[in-house]
């Protein structure tokens, strides 16, 4: 019988987030956005486990929530997991006199907390077995319509779970990488035809995956595969038969710049192709999501309100919950959801998440010179964008953008 877990948060997007991260077919997940909604629930649902958030508004915050459940008889079986971005040694130690079960701080990785979710439920340390709980994004599995959100999120291929797991290992073997994409002919393509482009500058030709592999590294190689991956297997609507085009060229001038200013090219070039990448999905599920993009653009309360307002959901979440449940870098997670964001810079994000977004800034920018668009955010941030960058000098910034013109050029 699926096992109930309800999560109470007062982050709506927080709860899409674990959602996702718990889509399990042993699970059936419940939400509340604060105490009173949570007991509610309990009163119809009586959850086996409660991912609770301490600090919610109401009549109760998550400590006092968590004592009152361990102190109720009806309710002190069910398994509590904090889940916070309070970290102080104080709230620790205050978890423990509320009896919760466990604790963990935000942000958190999906694997992680599957593994605790399935540790507190099931009493495993070694909590996910991959072949007997397969989540809705497994290969095997058709494309699913998530529950929370109606969305349909493409499944990662066999190829891609195998690499994934493998790159995971204490210690990886190259070979068994080189051998699962040599046996998918697109998979090897790709990896040769861009080890062998004009970015990488090699003088001699590679010819096999195996020294491609070994090449570019394991990490390079996985985020190209993840590329190669979500093109082939995410549906366009025939208005955007080109997305992936321009996706890729837009990619293509990000890794340049990043590389041009000693960033990290990979997590740029995977920013550049996946942050936009939830609008296909967005444009499948809305018929006039598309149609809409013009007014969204210009509205007041910008682009991602603006579409949260009309369809509750905005395509930087949407494209955050499709790179989480595809096993994307944290960093990358985070810089999609916020790719938008006026306040950038007064959020305290890390520097590793503030770097992939200005550069895609940069690059998004130098396309639309090339479509007459006009992203207002970037014109309200330009300033703040190239100091950060270190750009402010404008035969600087020129330099940036001819490096990645000539990129796509060499294409």
């Amino acid at each position: 019988m699926p096992k109930k877990i309800l999560i109470v948060d007062d982050s709506k997007e927080l709860r899409q987030l674990v959602t996702i991260a718990l889509d399990f077919p042993d699970f059936v997940i419940f939400q509340a956005a604060n105490a009173n909604e949570a007991l509610a629930t309990m009163s119809k649902n009586k959850p086996d486990l409660i991912v609770l958030d301490i600090m919610m508004p109401g009549t109760m915050d998550g400590f006092q929530l968590c004592k009152y459940i361990k102190s109720n008889l009806q309710s002190k079986s069910i398994k509590v997991l904090l889940l916070t971005s309070r970290a102080q040694a104080s709230d620790i130690k205050e978890s423990i006199q509320v009896k919760a079960d466990g604790y963990m701080v935000k942000p958190f990785t999906p694997m992680v907390l599957q593994n605790k979710v399935f540790e507190l439920l099931f009493g495993s340390a070694d909590a996910i077995d991959f072949k007997k709980h397969k989540s809705s994004s497994a290969a095997t599995d058709k494309t699913k319509d998530n529950a929370s959100l109606g969305f349909d999120f493409p499944p990662r291929p066999t190829s891609l779970i195998n690499i994934q797991q493998e790159s995971n290992k204490k210690f990886p073997d190259i070979a068994v990488v080189a051998h699962e994409i040599a046996a998918d002919i697109t998979l090897s393509a790709a990896l040769l035809q861009t080890v062998n482009a004009p970015f990488y500058g090699l003088q001699n030709k590679v010819t096999s995956v195996s020294d491609a592999v070994n090449l570019i590294g394991l990490t390079r190689t996985l985020h190209l595969v993840t590329a190669v991956s979500i093109r082939k297997s995410m549906e366009l609507p025939s208005s955007l038969a080109n997305f992936w085009e321009d996706a890729t060229k837009s990619a293509v001038m990000a890794a340049s710049i990043a590389k041009y200013l000693e960033m990290d090219p990979n997590l740029a070039y995977l920013m550049g192709l996946f942050h936009d990448a939830a609008i296909p999905l967005m444009a499948l599920k809305f018929p006039d999501y598309l149609t809409n993009q013009l007014e969204f653009q210009n509205s007041t309360q910008g682009l991602h309100n603006a579409e949260q307002a009309k369809y509750n959901m905005n395509h930087a979440m949407l494209g955050s919950l499709l790179a989480r449940t595809w096993y994307l870098p944290q960093p990358l997670i985070e810089a999609i959801r916020l790719h938008h964001s006026v306040n950038l810079f007064s959020l305290g994000l890390d520097n590793a998440i503030i770097n992939l977004i200005t550069v895609n800034f940069v690059a998004d920018n130098i396309a639309y010179k090339f479509t007459g668009d006009i992203d207002n955010v970037y014109v309200e941030l330009e300033e703040s964008i190239r100091k950060h960058l270190g750009l402010v000098d404008d035969n600087n910034y020129r330099s940036v953008i001819d490096t990645a013109l000539d990129a796509i050029n060499q294409e």
